[in-house]
């Protein structure tokens, strides 16, 4: 029994066990920039080395009064095979306090400071904090919804946004999208238009990226996006970004997605 398993059983997370809806225009607070930043450069690093081996995933929380101020390491929505873990059960990363961001156990003792690391050499910073987990395997290799897809290309994506936030202050992005099926202010939540869901529910399988007033959504496998048109209206793409050849590329159709630097690609997009 190794010490995640301990400590586990001390401090479950609840984190995935209620539905709980971002809210960009009322929750758009990070503890720090530069630390949030560097939370998403970490946790970027550890999807690199331990999704495709061991579907070890790093999902951003955000907090009702704090706001985004954590990343639960976790395995528990990359597969229902996992669905029985709790979901912090490799630990969080932490950007609020002193340091951040600080690796920590699941309990919230700290394994790791990275705040100095990351200020004087961010690429050890991420070589340390991706040692901190080694591979942990795999039940199988088909783990369903699309895996090998998303073994492919979610990293990458992952990369990409992560990257963008670090170039790009004010940049947000959560993993967790609440689909309400009514309207708001008149306006029906673009993932129901499209018919990702017909009902009331909270998804994992996308990316909800965001700057300024535009946004765009993400499928983590890459084969869908639905982005913002200057009509205000919501449309899906030609070319999926699973299809795009590196990270540079993908951070292009996103920088045009969300007006970042230019416009939408009308012969992709």
């Amino acid at each position: 029994m190794d010490d995640f398993d301990r400590e586990d059983r001390e401090q479950p997370a609840t984190v995935g066990d209620e539905e709980q809806e971002t809210d960009f225009d009322t929750h758009l607070t990070v503890p720090d920039r530069q630390t949030y930043a560097w939370g998403w450069a970490v946790a970027s690093a550890i999807v690199n080395a331990r999704y495709s081996d061991s579907a070890l995933d790093a999902l951003p929380v955000i907090h009702p009064e704090h706001g985004w101020d954590r990343f639960l390491l976790t395995r528990r929505v990359s597969s229902d095979a996992f669905a029985g873990d709790s979901a912090n059960r490799f630990g969080m990363i932490l950007l609020g306090g002193e340091d951040a961001p600080v690796i920590t156990r699941p309990s919230g003792a700290p394994r790791l400071a990275l705040g100095p690391l990351f200020a004087n050499d961010a690429e050890q910073a991420r070589v340390q904090a991706v040692a901190l987990f080694p591979s942990y395997g795999l039940p199988s290799d088909d783990l369903g919804g699309r895996w090998k897809e998303r073994r492919r290309h979610y990293p990458r994506i992952y990369q990409a946004v992560a990257e963008l936030i670090g170039e790009n202050p004010g940049m947000l992005a959560a993993r967790e999208v609440a689909i309400d099926t009514k309207p708001v202010d008149g306006v029906y939540h673009p993932l129901y238009l499209h018919g990702v869901s017909k009902l009331p529910t909270v998804t994992y399988d996308w990316f909800l990226v965001q700057w300024q007033d535009r946004a765009a959504f993400i499928r983590t496998h890459g084969q869908q996006t639905i982005y913002e048109t200057d009509r205000r209206g919501w449309s899906t793409v030609r070319k999926q970004l699973a299809a795009e050849p590196s990270v540079e590329a993908i951070k292009q159709r996103i920088r045009g997605w969300l007006r970042i630097e230019g416009e939408p690609d009308k012969s992709v997009d």
